[in-house]
């Protein structure tokens, strides 16, 4: 079986204030098609410029970035949501682009699954943060994604809307068999929802620290019995203390944290 995702040794630089400073170097790792991966790490170790890497606003200056499923979707940390659209016109934005067919009904179905009915006629000035961050998942489904790119997609999310927005994520690459890597700081929404956990180290370059598998014994995800899983704290302090660890070393080596 082809990788949905192959990452093969991928450097990345960008010019800093004092000097040219390496985000990347050599990192490799491949993702399943079909999987739930997420990428956890300290602030500014390069997790955002990764995603823009996969979905090819960025190039590797050496290494490669191979896609083998099509389309990606990329819900962006910001909703970026158009001010002069109303919540139900943003969310249909990606699939009008794509000239996709019948997503109306569909999008009012999202818009029910993820607590938003009632809303698709509200600008972007009206709605609270998480609207709009739903908004953007909706988005994001409508385009049909055999790849999605999420860059903490539920950090607005008061936690039973997070949690009732991460099943829907779940349901769609469950019924698409789609491959999904999810950026997040919170350790037990990676756990819950991934099939793997990608730590990546501290300071510049990053490179990949951990690739820890995930397995609580059970049929599935489901974020709500996932955190009842016997294992599910296990993970945790291991994930957690490789976190600490590497704040360690950040603090004693100085390295800027952004």
């Amino acid at each position: 079986m082809s990788e949905a995702i192959t990452v093969s040794a991928i450097s990345k630089s960008f010019a800093g204030k004092r000097a040219i400073e390496s985000i990347f170097s050599e990192l490799s790792f491949v993702c399943v098609p079909g999987t739930f991966t997420s990428i956890v790490g300290p602030s500014g170790c390069g997790k955002s410029t990764l995603l823009n890497l996969l979905a090819g606003l960025e190039a590797p200056d050496a290494g490669t970035v191979e896609i083998s499923q099509n389309p990606i979707g990329y819900m962006m940390q910001d909703p970026l949501l158009l001010s002069w659209r109303t919540l139900e016109e943003n969310a249909f934005l990606g699939a009008e682009i794509k000239r996709r067919n019948s997503y109306r009904d569909q999008c009012s179905d999202y818009f029910v699954s993820f607590g938003l009915a009632g809303s698709e006629s509200i600008y972007p000035n009206a709605a609270s943060g998480g609207m709009k961050q739903r908004v953007a998942i909706v988005r994001t489904l409508l385009t049909q994604p055999q790849i999605m790119l999420l860059d903490e997609p539920f950090s607005s999310l008061d936690f039973d809307t997070k949690l009732r927005s991460q099943q829907c994520v779940l349901q769609y690459q469950k019924q698409h068999s789609a491959t999904v890597l999810l950026v997040t700081h919170d350790i037990e929404d990676a756990i819950a929802l991934s099939d793997r956990v990608i730590v990546l180290a501290a300071g510049k370059p990053t490179s990949l620290r951990r690739d820890i598998k995930v397995n609580l014994d059970m049929e599935g995800h489901d974020p709500v019995e996932a955190r009842r899983s016997e294992r599910f704290r296990e993970y945790f302090v291991q994930i957690w203390d490789e976190l600490k660890l590497l704040e360690n070393v950040t603090s004693k080596d100085g390295s800027a944290d952004v």
